[in-house]
């Protein structure tokens, strides 16, 4: 069964999600909004909202990332030990293993940590702490869990593709867009993306439940418009989800940062290349406090000493660095040819694998 905007409510009919009066009384309405899944906001002023993700084509990649999605939400509300991850998470109703259907909460009124930062034309270091808290609880809970659990059968263990990219054939990244392909291409040609890459991959550590594809998009706050001190923040997309390395969410918050920076330049024949950093939109020391407040607050739950953070910190920087070229890869998926902020961020990339104690003071303030 495919669903379809036609036919949503009967299925969630079957499975008593919703009711017959919900209809009657005009409180139901249902938003197409497929992208690479099929996905369906159920909207109710009165009752529970809905989000349905049910994947596109049956294969076996795509059964996987879902059934990992589903076993993150499945943890989360069946097992006490992981309130962390439950707190992180909107609710789980209900995963259909034949139709491929996972159903969790609409979070109401929200947005994404992008769209929020846009509106706002800032980077409030409230939200940052409450994001640094939120994944080192987390992190440090699921280490212990995962360590030797039975929960571990059900993820792949994979090292993020990223990581070995310069070792792979173009041809395996179907379908490529021609700026995609050129960016595989500058990755390869430089032989210290390689060496880095390869000490990186060589390093990854299987020790706790990682997000795996943490990015604005996938941080929702809500309500959007209330005081920050009562904003809900919560991580939504866990298909990636694995048995991996802390530090790559870490990092990946890092380059959030970083990247939103870089896209904010004005990289415009108008403007002089030596005036970008000046002139960006959203100047990064105006993003440090907030990247400051993020780690204290990780750390602050970890409670570790001195050694250990700064190797912390050192390899979350260069795991962010290897999300930078993922992040460029993202943001070329349809284009031609490579622009102009995808090629700066592989620059900063390279520049902070090359020497990462000095882009962790220059570009986090730390």
């Amino acid at each position: 069964m495919i669903i379809t905007s036609s036919n949503v409510f009967g299925y969630l009919l079957e499975r008593g999600l919703i009711t017959f009066e919900s209809v009657v009384d005009g409180d139901f309405m249902v938003a197409d909004t497929t992208r690479r899944n099929r996905n369906f906001k159920i909207i109710r002023r009165r009752h529970q909202s809905y989000f349905i993700k049910q994947i596109k084509t049956w294969e076996p990649q795509a059964i996987a990332t879902l059934q990992c999605e589903a076993t993150c939400y499945w943890l989360a509300q069946n097992d006490s030990e992981m309130a962390a991850l439950a707190a992180l998470m909107p609710k789980y109703f209900f995963y259909d293993t034949g139709r491929h259907v996972l159903i969790t909460e609409l979070l109401p009124d929200g947005e994404d940590l992008g769209e929020y930062h846009r509106r706002l034309g800032k980077f409030p270091e409230e939200i940052a702490q409450r994001l640094g808290q939120a994944l080192g609880t987390y992190h440090r809970d699921a280490a212990t869990k995962f360590k030797d659990g039975p929960q571990t059968a059900a993820f792949a263990k994979q090292v993020p593709w990223i990581l070995s990219v310069h070792q792979q054939n173009a041809n395996l990244f179907s379908p490529l867009s021609g700026a995609n392909a050129q960016l595989l291409n500058l990755v390869q040609q430089y032989p210290e993306f390689q060496q880095e890459l390869d000490v990186l991959r060589s390093q990854w550590r299987a020790d706790s439940l990682i997000h795996g594809d943490i990015k604005w998009d996938n941080c929702l706050i809500y309500p959007k418009d209330g005081p920050v001190d009562q904003i809900n923040l919560k991580l939504v997309d866990w298909e990636l989800a694995d048995i991996g390395d802390a530090c790559w969410d870490v990092g990946a918050v890092f380059q959030a940062y970083l990247s939103s920076w870089i896209a904010s330049m004005p990289m415009t024949g108008e403007t002089p290349p030596a005036q970008f950093i000046d002139q960006a939109q959203y100047p990064l020391e105006e993003m440090q406090p907030a990247i400051r407040a993020f780690w204290r607050a990780y750390l602050d739950v970890l409670q570790v000493d001195h050694p250990t953070e700064k190797a912390l910190l050192e390899r979350s920087m260069k795991y962010g660095a290897a999300r930078m070229i993922q992040t460029a890869y993202e943001w070329l998926y349809y284009s031609p040819q490579v622009s102009a902020v995808t090629l700066y961020l592989l620059q900063v990339s390279l520049n902070i694998l090359k020497n990462t104690p000095e882009a962790i003071n220059h570009l986090l303030g730390l």
